[in-house]
């Protein structure tokens, strides 16, 4: 059972040449490799390698499963804003997949580096691309269901071309099933039914879209589907994001699937009518830029010379078999013979690729504020006229959007990763039931009922936080030490909360 990922320098398969380790965690890890070719250049790829240790969630069995499925899934797909795969093999009881390496930078690194909410216009580009894809895997023969949506599973080219990756939890839509065999997705992005109640299908893809756009306008991830507690609408954190898209944001990620969009395509249209004239023809004028560019440049295996080795030393290339069009059979694993290899598609000649400037709209496309007479919003600070838009003044620097509020975020158990943002003078914590409504109600991680149902209080008085037990029966304790029932204790960065097996860290953005 492997616990550490391949060392750099490692010859995997005979061909392919660690170079360096891309990302780890979770399921996988991913490599750059260079795959060795016989006329002297290198091909670089990703590979990814299934990750089976005392850290995984699921059993080895079904890891194997999932990852194998994301293989058969690959290889029957082609979509400019999907990467394509070149071979899916096991060696040495460990499960590879080799895939073009994609260029560029997750929306999740993206959303980190800018330590705001992201550009409205920009994120509505992004969004209408990936609703192309997801109808493009909605309408499969047989269709399939992304069903983890979210920003680190986006990634964005220098070119502007926005990929989705990462389908190891992708599946077929069964058709008659109830329900999911397994239920899975990530915590703040997974629809409601993805969480046992019944099968998912594309609207719980939709519902993923809607919960990633809501973390790239509010910098703030929506809290999980299965928490009660109402959500903070978007205009709320960004009041620069328009009626319009915030209504596309809230309907898509509806409770009830019915009411969402029926379909991807639809809902990338209504994100394109959301965006005023000028810059929607701004949009499209750049999504038609990037069909045209159909070479896929940004993403494209590069190729480049390297030093040839003697004769005698070059391992033997692997035999690619061609995959027949249409790919009727599943990928399946293959011994560990270079020669089994299995490619899906036969490569492209290598050649050496020449970075490609991004696409810059057509004049007429452009938009002009003065002429147009949008700057309309006037800074109480200094008197600028600013665009409604606008963040912050542009005469001297006055910001135009509240602070972040302080946030609960909560960090045990271990794999649940969200945050609840304390925006009101008093946050009731605690589960359903009792004397007075909760404000959070965390029952979810309360099977057992170690928490009260009015478990404790979070209170603001001049910008100090303080947390009071409320006469709890398992008791309410900061940073280990149990507090007194009904007395306020101040909080402060970094403290950590437990209220039964739960456990929050207070966080002052």
């Amino acid at each position: 059972m492997q616990t550490k990922p391949l060392a750099v320098g490692t010859l995997v398969k005979g061909r392919y040449i660690i170079t360096r380790l891309v990302a780890g965690g979770g399921m996988a890890w991913i490599y750059e490799v260079e795959e060795r070719l016989p006329n002297g250049t290198a091909r670089v790829w990703a590979m990814k390698e299934l990750r089976i240790d005392a850290d995984d969630n699921h059993t080895a069995e079904e890891s194997r499963h999932l990852f194998e499925q994301e293989a058969n899934i690959l290889v029957q797909l082609d979509h400019p804003n999907l990467p394509q795969v070149s071979a899916y093999f096991q060696q040495n009881g460990r499960s590879y997949l080799v895939m073009e390496f994609i260029h560029g930078e997750s929306l999740e690194k993206r959303l980190e580096r800018a330590n705001a909410p992201l550009m409205e216009s920009e994120v509505v580009d992004w969004a209408v691309q990936i609703c192309d894809v997801l109808s493009y895997l909605h309408t499969r023969p047989r269709p399939v269901i992304f069903r983890d949506m979210k920003p680190s599973n986006v990634m964005v080219t220098p070119e502007g071309r926005a990929m989705l990756i990462d389908f190891g939890i992708a599946r077929t839509y069964k058709s008659g099933q109830r329900r999911d065999t397994i239920s899975m997705g990530s915590e703040n992005y997974a629809a409601p039914e993805q969480w046992g109640k019944a099968q998912t299908d594309p609207r719980a893809d939709i519902y993923g879209l809607g919960a990633t756009l809501y973390h790239l306008l509010t910098n703030v991830p929506p809290l999980p589907a299965f928490v009660p507690t109402p959500r903070v609408p978007v205009r709320q954190y960004n009041p620069a994001v328009s009626e319009a898209t915030a209504a596309v944001i809230e309907r898509a990620m509806s409770e009830d699937r019915e009411q969402r969009y029926p379909t991807a395509a639809a809902m990338g249209e209504a994100l394109l009518e959301a965006m005023p004239r000028r810059e929607r023809r701004r949009i499209e004028a750049r999504l038609q830029a990037l069909a045209r560019n159909g070479s896929r440049s940004s993403m494209t295996p590069v190729s480049r010379p390297v030093a040839r080795p003697q004769p005698d030393s070059m391992p033997p290339p692997g035999r690619n078999v061609t995959a027949p069009e249409p790919r009727a059979k599943p990928v399946r694993p293959t011994p560990t013979t270079p020669s089994e290899a299995v490619s899906p598609r036969p490569a492209p000649p290598p050649v050496t690729m020449r970075p490609v400037p991004p696409t810059q709209p057509a004049t007429d496309d452009l938009v002009h504020p003065e002429a147009e007479g949008e700057f309309t919003r006037v800074c109480p600070a200094c008197g600028m006229l600013n665009r409604p838009v606008a963040r912050f003044c542009r005469g001297c620097g006055q910001p135009f959007v509240a602070p972040m509020p302080p946030t609960l975020t909560l960090v045990m158990p271990p794999e649940s990763h969200w945050e609840y943002p304390l925006r009101g003078r008093n946050v009731l914590i605690g589960r359903p039931g009792g004397a007075m409504p909760v404000d959070l109600d965390i029952s979810f991680y309360d099977p057992d009922g170690y928490i009260s149902r009015n478990h404790a209080r979070v209170t603001v008085d001049q910008r100090q936080y303080s947390i009071t037990d409320l006469g709890s029966v398992n008791g309410t304790y900061v940073n280990g030490r149990r507090l007194t029932p009904h007395v306020a204790t101040p909080l402060r960065q970094g403290d950590r909360v437990r209220m039964g097996r739960v456990v929050f860290e207070f966080r002052v953005r």
